[in-house]
């Protein structure tokens, strides 16, 4: 899991440091940072999973310097854990003065404080499991010269942080951008969702064993519905169903005649039950936008639960009473922007007033700041 996150000359976050534990709520007001922590947990997950510039805009554009300063670096930082070991990834990248270039000055992965990889100045320096060097080779600036590092047998540890940064799922949900219509299958989540019906797709293969236990939760939030499939409409086309049997009536209806709320009810229940098995972090922003009251406390215990069995690490960010109620005081954080400057972080355990009333009510009456 992803223990700490290091932040400077991005957004709103200068010299920026935040620990994470297994699960975090990430409360505040808006425009505080929220979002933008998981807005920089996908660029590295993109810039190491998928061969990006490192200017793509999904990435780090020169629009996401922190606007007040002139300094030209950008300087992003995880500590992530995996069996046992620390692995510290840090990136260095160096914007052009007119903001529309940019490079990685440094690229530095190290594990248990000894290198794995360290790119500067245009050079590849590997090093084996051993530690000891490896191979040195060019490489581009514009782009992570880590993400092609191929797997081989003496860098089992630099390629299971890859597959760990890689296989991190940072959602946003948008429902009504769903797709019912599936070409083929998807091994990771879009982060609005919208190809949740090609990613179930890929599921079903992968995860038969938890189906059941999928359904019967459904069930139980989605009366009626008794599970999902997939039906042929062409060569390799499927669309997504959802089966009600309600009472002696018996119907079927695809994804995107569901409503809003039950769309994102069949993807954050998947989230729990379908990612079993697959150690992996997600981070997920206000997941109970488009739920309904009684639907989010279910979710949000089970989601508890889940921890150590599949998910290791889950990150919400959430304005929610009952987010910040069931899980704010153990494990939240607030972030705040004195005078929108930069961006602070602390523990909403550290608030003087959780033992008096209730934590969204502290949030309620500005009295978090």
């Amino acid at each position: 899991m992803i223990k700490r996150i290091y932040l400077d000359n991005y957004k709103s976050f200068a010299n920026f440091d935040m620990p994470l534990s297994e699960l975090v709520v990430l409360a505040g007001g808006n425009g505080v940072g929220k979002s933008a922590i998981l807005d920089v947990v996908y660029a590295l997950k993109r810039l190491l999973g998928s061969g990006s510039l490192v200017t793509h805009p999904e990435c780090f554009p020169a629009s996401t310097c922190t606007r007040w300063r002139t300094d030209s670096v950008q300087s992003v930082a995880v500590e992530v854990e995996l069996s046992g070991s620390r692995f510290d990834y840090q990136l260095l990248i160096e914007h052009h003065e007119d903001r529309r270039k940019a490079r990685i000055q440094r690229e530095l992965l190290t594990c248990d404080g000894k290198p794995l990889f360290d790119f500067e100045g245009g050079e590849v320096h590997l090093y084996r499991d051993d530690f000891t060097p490896g191979p040195t080779f060019s490489s581009s600036w514009s782009e992570s010269a880590l993400a092609r590092v191929p797997a081989r047998s003496d860098n089992k540890k630099l390629t299971s942080f890859l597959d760990f940064m890689r296989s991190i799922l940072v959602c946003g949900l948008y429902p009504r951008a769903f797709s019912a219509e599936s070409q083929d299958e998807s091994i990771t989540l879009e982060r609005d969702g919208a190809n949740f019906a090609s990613w179930f797709r890929h599921l079903v293969q992968e995860q038969q064993e938890h189906m059941t236990a999928y359904y019967t939760a459904l069930n139980a939030v989605i009366p009626g519905l008794s599970a999902l499939r997939m039906e042929r409409v062409g060569v390799e086309a499927r669309v997504l169903q959802a089966v009600f049997n309600a009472s002696e009536d018996r119907f079927v209806l695809n994804l995107d005649e569901l409503s809003d709320g039950q769309r994102a009810l069949l993807a954050l229940y998947a989230l729990i039950y379908l990612s079993k098995g697959q150690s992996r972090a997600v981070f997920i922003d206000e997941p109970d936008n488009y739920l309904a009251l009684r639907e989010i406390q279910p979710w949000l215990s089970l989601l508890e639960e889940a921890l150590g069995d599949g998910l290791t690490q889950v990150v919400l960010c959430s304005h929610h009473p009952e987010a910040l109620n069931l899980l704010g005081a153990s494990h939240g954080l607030v972030l705040e922007r004195p005078q929108g400057r930069v961006t602070r972080v602390r523990a909403i355990s550290s608030l003087d007033l959780t033992e008096v009333m209730s934590v969204s009510e502290i949030f309620a009456r500005g009295w978090e700041s």
